[in-house]
């Protein structure tokens, strides 16, 4: 029986592994209009390379060049202009790693977090302690700023964070609020590797339109449409994958499942010690 349910997880990973296969030749990017339009079809991508084990696209395997450098060059450059253009949205939302996320999806990664957009909607995550001292100071900071938000540097001076320690606490700080997509950048400044930083604002403030369009969806609807994308994406993930990648906590992900089970729009398999959630056609993979 061991032997037979080996033989059927593997030839569910190869099942796998082909349908991601298909979603990686389906779109060679070789400009920006090229990832614009790759973003736009698959919703939510890595940036750059996949976080370990989270089988959702990520750009350099999408990039029509098998040079390195010329991977960073092109996706370096591109992140900050599309963003900046409000073409596509970058930030550390998958797996808190660079994510682009289409501007058609954004109104709903941001309406999973159920909140309405007020100037306080950040205290909550306070006392839950998934924003740092440092994070609630940035977003009281760029509140208190005029509208077009401010350079890291100057904000992390005016702060007053110098220590090496507390550069590494502010830059993880910043990586929270733009995770729970209380801040977002507005575009790079500077020239060289002395002068090259970015300016950020509020997120509500940066992106208003997003913000209304999100008003009317439910935390829930949200939370089931981005997971649903994820596994068309993946063709399955494990609970602990899903749990990484978007990181909701145990219980509104375990709602999301459910839901998404009796919709029939995924399958939960048992797979060793772990649970698997595939789509409906590869459900009955021996």
């Amino acid at each position: 029986m061991r032997s037979v349910r080996r033989r059927g997880a593997a030839q569910l990973e190869d099942l796998l592994a082909k349908h991601r296969e298909a979603i990686t030749a389906k779109y060679r990017v070789r400009n920006g209009d090229q990832l614009v339009k790759m973003v736009d079809a698959v919703g939510l991508c890595f940036a750059f390379t996949a976080a370990e084990g989270l089988s959702i696209p990520a750009c350099f395997d999408h990039l029509s060049t098998s040079s390195e450098h010329r991977k960073w060059e092109w996706m370096w450059g591109w992140k900050d202009e599309l963003a900046e253009e409000k073409r596509i949205y970058y930030g550390p939302v998958l797996a808190r790693k660079p994510t682009f996320v289409s501007m058609r999806l954004l109104p709903v990664m941001y309406a999973t977090f159920g909140r309405a957009g007020e100037p306080d909607d950040h205290l909550e995550d306070v006392r839950a302690g998934r924003i740092s001292d440092i994070g609630r100071r940035i977003i009281e900071y760029l509140r208190a700023e005029p509208p077009g938000g401010s350079q890291t540097r100057r904000m992390r001076a005016d702060l007053g964070i110098t220590s090496k320690d507390g550069r590494g606490q502010y830059d993880k700080a910043l990586d929270e609020v733009q995770r729970l997509m209380y801040v977002a950048r507005v575009k790079a400044v500077g020239e060289g590797r002395e002068e090259y930083n970015y300016t950020y604002d509020l997120f509500v403030r940066r992106y208003p339109e997003v913000l209304k369009a999100a008003e009317p969806i439910a935390s829930a609807d949200a939370r089931a449409t981005v997971l649903a994308r994820a596994l068309e994406l993946a063709g399955g993930l494990t609970e602990k994958q899903a749990a990484k990648l978007f990181d909701w906590g145990d219980a509104p992900l375990e709602r999301t499942v459910e839901r998404l089970r009796s919709a029939k729009a995924l399958v939960r398999r048992e797979q060793g010690r772990e649970a698997i959630l595939v789509l409906p056609q590869y459900a009955d993979v021996a």
